[in-house]
């Protein structure tokens, strides 16, 4: 069998990437090593779905990127902001509560799954991919290693959503590595009264404290040595709270890795925080700054992504989504999170699929007005400059 389109990496980015390419394939395989989907959104408790506003009071991302904030809520608990449920709210109104949702992570793994196996998304989990068969500047295949040992699989067309440009690697891309990784605990704890999220993390902007230290993304060993010293982290601090309440515990810790940055496609632009402003022709779509604002600030930053970041060079029918889209450490910064990863996502997906259908590439025009039809926010008159 040939699956139109091969999505590798069951993350949100691979999620979007998926259900965009089954609006119009009927083949469509999503490959992830792990049981469940949902990547570090889920088994890394990174439970926050970042705004899809600007922070003053305009929307920048729908599409999937809605949808999939709504479907994190699905099964409960949590809630959108009222100004973002109201139509009659004002923008200034919508400034003072940006456009975002806490979510439980077991329910949007439920969601996701659903969603996907009702859009006829197959799936195959516990199937780590190993390498590509690359020919005449195509990919033809991917080969997966699980319990029955080496698999081939063939494509018309492929999604790099791992998180970490494996298959860029793989097919020869260039690609740009991260050292500068983190020490990172989130969990939840409870004391039979309270269930609370503890955010445990070295800094992330600033130097890290003396004892730390900085972790690769691709080194084997580096990544088990993340996982474990995160794991302590944790248990630093249950132990530090045990003094004040003998009744706490740890009652989720990850069961996943606390990486944010590890490596990344080199493509033909590199997304940076200074295309604040700045409308692409070219754009698949549009972001917000997802951190948080100084007091009384309202001063929105407006982001559209070009599909330079998402195309590869070398290869013809490979897309990338999620936060190994080429961009700079700060670009990085701002594509790395949920909304900017489904974003990408919905349009890899979509470009993957027309390709696999048509032969050929969607011209810029097309694939907008595609992403338009679903949803998608592209909108050159909320920016100062157009290039």
């Amino acid at each position: 069998m040939i699956y139109d389109v091969i999505v590798c990496g069951g993350g949100v980015a691979g999620v979007a990437a998926a259900l965009a390419a089954a609006r119009n394939s009927k083949k469509v395989l999503l490959v992830e090593r792990e049981y469940v989907l949902g990547g570090l959104a889920t088994l890394g408790l990174i439970c926050i779905y970042l705004p899809l506003c600007d922070g003053g009071g305009y929307q920048m991302s729908g599409g999937l990127a809605e949808k999939l904030l709504k479907l994190s809520l699905k099964y409960g608990p949590g809630h959108i902001p009222e100004a973002w449920t109201n139509p009659n709210s004002t923008a200034e109104e919508r400034s003072k509560d940006r456009y975002r949702v806490v979510f439980n992570p077991a329910s949007f793994i439920i969601a996701m799954e659903e969603e996907l196996l009702k859009n006829g998304v197959e799936l195959l989990y516990g199937s780590h991919i190993s390498g590509v068969k690359v020919l005449d500047n195509n990919i033809k295949s991917i080969y997966i290693e699980s319990k029955t040992g080496k698999q081939e699989i063939q494509g018309k067309a492929f999604i790099d959503a791992t998180g970490d440009a494996d298959i860029c690697y793989f097919a020869g891309e260039k690609t740009i590595e991260d050292n500068n990784n983190r020490k990172t605990g989130w969990y939840f704890s409870y004391d039979n009264k309270s269930l609370v999220l503890n955010k445990l993390s070295d800094p992330v902007y600033t130097d890290i404290p003396k004892g730390s230290r900085l972790y690769s993304g691709v080194d084997m060993k580096d990544i088990t040595q993340n996982c474990i010293d995160g794991r302590k982290m944790i248990l630093d601090d249950i132990l530090k709270k045990k003094k004040d309440n003998k009744d706490i515990y740890p009652l989720i810790i990850p069961s996943f890795h606390g990486l944010r940055m590890t490596r990344r496609f080199n493509g033909d632009y590199y997304f940076t925080k200074n295309d604040d402003g700045i409308f692409f022709n070219d754009s698949i779509g549009m972001i917000g700054n997802w951190h948080r604002r100084p007091e009384g600030e309202v001063v929105p930053e407006r982001y559209s992504l070009p599909v330079r970041i998402i195309e590869a060079k070398k290869t013809n029918n490979l897309y990338i989504a999620g936060r190994c889209v080429s961009a700079d450490s700060e670009g990085q910064d701002l594509t790395r999170v949920i909304p900017s990863c489904v974003v990408t996502g919905e349009a890899a997906g979509t470009m993957a699929s027309y390709q696999a259908i048509h032969g050929e590439k969607p011209s810029i025009e097309k694939l907008q007005e595609i992403l338009k039809e679903n949803g998608a926010l592209i909108d050159s008159s909320l920016f100062k400059r157009i290039v």
